[in-house]
């Protein structure tokens, strides 16, 4: 089809090409004829976006070619907000949507501080995540050219928000995110202490404890005491400062936190406690006191707790005890995957669980469950770790002298082709 230039254009060569005649197309549309005619013949240089849907369904119009010529034509605000937001209604792409922001952005009749406002509020109701991420980047870009430091900032927080829930981009995400830092002071109070927090456990999640100190203690210096973010800052600093081996501070925040009352945080106590005591050399309280947090129905409380009896039996080769942990019953369907250091734990859970049958001389059996661990890293950005069960398999074979079966080569195989796996890049 030649390029069409206008909107009459387009309307009469799909009329034409259809085989439809204005009364037909009358008939189909519910526009009446005349007003059909006046469109085609150009009497009509703009006609209502309203009157023309009805044309461009019964003709069968693919729904970016009307788009991106009508804002071409029609360069009011409001209209151009109206057809985003029909877009949207009508499934229509992210590439899309942002070219009519992006139109939207460029009426004449306001200015760029308050159309870039009015795109953010309408992009905060958008339920699609695709077109939601594609306009707040395009008010990242629209932003940052015009000056408008506080939408620049807040695009950005938003495009981070959306982007962290991709665990298998955590580290990528977490550079992009760790940007916004020099804008932060463009934020509200109330956006800049999420962002600390949210920052600050996606450091923690990715084991870079320092900074997510350092982040955490810009919400304890900002929020109120009473605020849910100061809480979980709390519990951020604790676990940090026990993995960096400051067991004081640590014991600290850990005595802050739970003074609070909320979910799992009196589990969360119980754990922290239970690991300071195994470092100071108390083992027995210790496992003690892992040991009851896996007499509880909650797999998210015991699974931790799981993990850190398997360390201690593993290490100590007391595999008597190792295999009576592992009767414990954990499903992973159960496991939240919306929480990266959960599903970091089930693979934990099952690299231990690797480590215990290779132990017992059921290599078989090791290399399943290592390469359930390796997937579960894997699914939150976890290379080294993911590595690590991989290695875990070799070197368990080398070590033993044993001849690696086909079996476990297919298995390896399979693994690397499912999850096209770095190490073959």
């Amino acid at each position: 089809m030649a390029q069409i230039l206008s909107i009459g254009e387009l309307i009469h060569s799909y009329r034409r090409n259809s085989g439809m005649t204005l009364a037909q197309l009358s008939e189909t549309s519910g526009v009446h004829k005349g007003t059909i005619s006046k469109i085609e013949n150009e009497d009509v240089k703009r006609p209502e976006y309203t009157t023309l849907r009805p044309l461009v369904e019964a003709l069968r119009i693919p729904l970016d070619t009307v788009v991106e010529l009508y804002i071409s034509v029609d360069k009011r605000a409001e209209m151009r907000l109206h057809i985003l937001q029909d877009v949207i209604q009508h499934s229509g792409s992210a590439e899309l949507a942002q070219k009519v922001g992006a139109k939207f952005l460029e009426s004449p009749s306001d200015d760029s501080h308050s159309l870039v406002e009015r795109l953010y509020s309408f992009t905060a109701s958008v339920e699609r995540k695709d077109i939601r991420l594609a306009l707040y980047q395009l008010i990242v870009d629209y932003s940052r050219d015009h000056g408008i430091m506080p939408f620049l900032a807040k695009g950005l927080l938003q495009v981070y928000l959306i982007e962290r829930d991709d665990f298998t981009r955590m580290r990528a995400v977490y550079e992009s995110g760790n940007h916004i830092v020099m804008y932060a002071h463009f934020l509200s109070l109330e956006d800049r202490i999420m962002f600390y927090y949210k920052l600050g456990i996606h450091a923690y999640n990715l084991f870079l404890y320092p900074e997510s100190i350092d982040l955490a203690l810009h919400v304890v210096q900002e929020a109120e005491p009473d605020n849910e973010y100061y809480v979980h800052a709390l519990g951020i600093l604790r676990g940090s400062y026990y993995q960096i081996g400051d067991y004081d501070k640590s014991e600290y925040y850990t005595h802050l936190y739970s003074q609070y009352d909320g979910p799992y945080i009196n589990e969360n106590t119980k754990m922290i406690k239970a690991q300071l005591l195994a470092k100071r050399g108390n083992t027995d309280l210790a496992i003690a006191q892992f040991t009851s947090l896996l007499d509880t129905d909650d797999q998210h409380a015991a699974l931790p707790a799981l993990n850190q009896l398997m360390n201690i039996y593993l290490e100590k080769h007391r595999l008597s005890e190792a295999e009576k942990v592992l009767a414990y019953p954990i499903d992973p369907v159960q496991i939240n995957d919306n929480n990266p250091n959960m599903i970091s734990q089930l693979a934990e859970y099952y690299y231990h669980r690797a480590k215990y049958f290779i132990a017992v001389g059921e290599f078989e059996r090791g290399v399943i469950e290592s390469l359930e661990g390796a997937f579960h890293f894997s699914r939150v950005d976890d290379v080294r770790q993911e590595k690590q069960c991989i290695h875990l398999i070799m070197q368990s074979h080398l070590t033993m002298e044993i001849t690696m079966t086909i079996s476990t080569i297919k298995k390896l195989t399979e693994y690397y082709q499912q999850t096209d796996w770095e190490g073959l890049r």
